[in-house]
């Protein structure tokens, strides 16, 4: 095995830790622990038969692995992106709708007296 392999190795190995712990703890939902912890033992894999990673390249007509995963890794950036512009969005919505509501009562109060 290669520095390399190690030293990632041991890094993704120490996330995997970390959102085991985090599961553990009612930090993230299950759905979302199964598709992190997919996501990091597929890394780990691709560190530790990297060669494997360019059968998968050859398959989609990529001449190297790591080409392909740069490309896979844009996507998953635009779409996370994309994901969290539409939850920013969503709570500027919810912001508005909880700041009309409290101007209303506040309107209402001073009505009243």
């Amino acid at each position: 095995m290669l520095k390399y392999q190690i030293f990632f190795g041991a890094i993704v190995l120490l996330i995997i830790i970390w959102n085991i712990f985090s599961f553990k703890r009612g930090e993230i939902r299950l759905r979302r622990f199964f598709i992190f912890i997919s996501f990091w033992l597929f890394v780990l894999l691709a560190i530790i038969f990297p060669e494997e990673t360019n059968k998968i390249a050859k398959f989609f007509n990529i001449t190297r692995g790591a080409d392909f995963f740069i490309y896979i890794s844009i996507i998953v950036i635009f779409y996370t992106l994309f994901k969290i512009y539409e939850k920013i969005e969503q709570i500027e919505r919810n912001i508005t709708k909880i700041v009309r509501e409290i101007a209303l009562i506040k309107k209402d109060r001073e009505d009243n007296f």
